[in-house]
């Protein structure tokens, strides 16, 4: 009996202008994929039709309810010993797999292996220069300290998980709509070693996010806090970890505080005032300085119209 089967599990929404690259990329894999699974989150495109152009990729359809519950639904209909998510607007290269699993026959004791991401735009172009310094320096150990810190094992795809690992830390938390993976990369590497074979395994596509509520930054920063507090349990007898937890703390909170006065503005003009309510909260309590930030350059514009009005 072969015990490296791979299921590679799809979750989309709406995912028509990427979708059949990231199939595709799945059936390219230089040591194919035991089961592709698309699990379709209630799409209203041409999702399903894309994917019946592929027989071999099995389809699942569920009403929206989110990419947590997506992935929980596709992991629990999944028959691989290993399992890799792939975001639909992602892709796989050729040898993500193979280089998964020759880590896991070197490391048989990991819960999990991850390589590295190749950052692309929207329109799959490579961002030049974007994980450089990340070959270079393969990923440090311990890995969970690290990832408490803030350091980045994103996306998702980066990373085969060994099935037995969601026997013992549970689904993806489907309370979360922002985070959910960092909060599953927490959960799985504080509960099991891992190892960084430090190779190009996914195409990672950025967008603009500017419009979408739950990519705000108070969103982000809020989810995030919570995910890092379901933590505070492994800190108690670890300095290193406690230490990790601060970092890690307030590396999220510099990231998204320097927009999130941005936020309040964005809502009050798109009328959620409860929103721009718990932003300025937000704001309030974690980055002050924004207030004083924002203020320096309202003064500045201010200003440069006082000028201009001046000297016509």
């Amino acid at each position: 009996m072969n015990l490296q089967t791979v299921s590679v599990i799809i979750p989309c929404y709406n995912a028509e202008r990427f979708l059949a690259e990231a199939i595709e990329s799945g059936l390219g894999q230089s040591i194919a994929a035991t089961e592709i699974i698309v699990v379709d989150d209630g799409s209203t495109d041409q999702t399903r039709a894309i994917v019946a152009r592929y027989p071999q990729v099995k389809y699942i359809y569920q009403s929206r309810q989110g990419v947590s519950a997506a992935r929980n639904y596709g992991l629990q209909v999944s028959c691989g010993e290993y399992i890799v998510f792939l975001d639909h607007d992602d892709y796989l290269l050729p040898n993500a797999l193979e280089a998964g699993l020759a880590a896991f026959r070197q490391h048989p004791d990991c819960g999990f292996v991850f390589g590295v991401c190749r950052n692309i735009d929207i329109n799959g172009m490579r961002l030049q220069g974007s994980n450089r310094a990340v070959l270079e320096h393969p990923y440090p150990q311990p890995i969970y300290p690290n990832i408490l810190k803030g350091n980045s094992v994103h996306p998702p795809a980066r990373h085969l998980f060994h099935r037995s690992v969601f026997e013992t830390v549970g689904k993806f938390d489907t309370t979360l709509t922002v985070a959910e993976d960092y909060d599953m990369y927490l959960r799985v590497a504080a509960a099991f070693p891992g190892h960084c074979h430090n190779q190009e395994v996914v195409a990672y596509r950025t967008h603009d996010v500017s419009a979408s509520t739950t990519a705000r930054p108070s969103h982000h920063l809020a989810s995030t806090l919570k995910v890092l507090k379901k933590q505070q349990p492994h800190l108690r007898q670890n300095p290193q970890y406690q230490t990790a937890y601060r970092q890690g703390k307030q590396h999220w909170i510099k990231i998204y505080g320097r927009h999130m006065v941005y936020d309040i503005k964005f809502y009050l003009l798109t009328k959620q005032p409860q929103l721009a309510a718990q932003s300025f909260y937000l704001l309030l309590r974690y980055y002050p300085q924004g207030l004083l930030r924002y203020a320096r350059e309202l003064l500045a514009n201010l200003s440069r119209r006082w000028t201009t009005s001046t000297t016509c």
